[in-house]
């Protein structure tokens, strides 16, 4: 089955967990994502903000503002193609961007992957070594090819998945699901 495919299905599949499952499980994973050295350790640490079905993440987001960390969100630039992880300064002070996703106003500071000290990434399904099937475009595998911080998945474990991953596709080095943390490294 072609990426576009496995993509398609995941998504279906995804929608068809309950929402009191969903809303138990990411509680497990943000338990799981919490037990990561990495996570307590971090001053500056990326973040995306969940939409949709996604593995929720605005717990994640309130428990790092708690412990006064620098929080970064990832932002899509179309030329270069990249994410630009941006400075998040409250969710009063998000804008809709595309597909209705919000995200910091133009204008707001950022900084190049390489200064960020952890990154949450989310996908449709991961491999057990980490590799992820995101939404398509790249821009995660860009980021994370450019960054040197510890990166983690956020992952119902029923979407860990056996897929070949393309040459360019770049591992997480942590998986959080809601049965615990699972590490490559």
């Amino acid at each position: 089955m072609d990426k576009r495919e496995l993509r398609r299905q995941l998504k279906k599949e995804r929608a068809q967990v309950p929402k009191e499952t969903r809303a138990a499980w990411n509680q497990e994973i943000r338990k799981a994502l919490l037990q990561l050295p990495a996570y307590g350790e971090a001053h500056r640490v990326m973040v995306y903000l969940s939409f949709g079905w996604e593995v929720d993440t605005w717990g994640i987001v309130e428990d790092l503002e708690q412990r006064g960390k620098e929080i970064y969100v990832p932002v899509v630039q179309k030329q270069p193609k990249a994410l630009a992880p941006t400075l998040y300064t409250g969710r009063e002070n998000l804008v809709p961007a595309v597909f209705g996703i919000l995200e910091p106003p133009a204008g707001t500071p950022t900084l190049h992957p390489e200064e960020l000290d952890l990154i949450i990434v989310p996908g449709l399904a991961f491999t057990p070594s980490g590799f992820r099937i995101g939404y398509g475009g790249g821009y995660y595998d860009r980021l994370l090819a450019a960054a040197a911080a510890p990166t983690v998945g956020l992952v119902y474990s029923a979407f860990i998945r056996s897929f070949q991953p393309d040459p360019w596709d770049r591992p997480v080095d942590f998986l959080a699901t809601e049965r615990g943390l699972l590490g490559r490294k």
